[in-house]
């Protein structure tokens, strides 16, 4: 298990880039915060890694979740109806922070899964 003082700066890096991007971007803070959360809640699940490994793996969530969150809230709300009865606010954090919870995970499958399809083309291709 990695040292508490080295995963507290990893966050406190995080947390001060997620603000300012948030900031830049237009993001919704309640969206990003959501995302940090699940991106937090996942990291404890994680290995051990480097403080600004750390950051970035969390950055990385609660900007997925940011981002992504409105457009997963609408298609949840349109796709199952019943949902729009939370409201879309609770629609909207709860798919943020879902994201944030997931990306930890499925950026990485993602890229590895990239790497063999670009490993395979290139293979095929000689």
């Amino acid at each position: 298990m990695a040292e508490p003082a080295s995963s507290t700066v990893g966050v406190a890096i995080a947390a001060g880039t997620i603000t300012l991007t948030g900031s830049i971007l237009g993001v919704q803070y309640d969206a990003l915060l959501a995302g940090l959360a699940g991106g937090l809640v996942s990291l404890s699940y994680l290995p051990p890694m480097s403080p600004v490994r750390i950051a970035g793996s969390v950055a990385g969530s609660s900007l997925i979740g940011g981002w992504f969150a409105p457009l997963a809230s609408i298609t949840a709300a349109n796709y199952f109806p019943f949902i729009s009865g939370a409201g879309e606010t609770a629609v909207r954090i709860a798919a943020a922070a879902t994201l944030g919870l997931c990306a930890q995970v499925l950026i990485p499958a993602a890229f590895a899964w990239l790497r063999a399809k670009g490993g395979a083309a290139k293979g095929g291709a000689s």
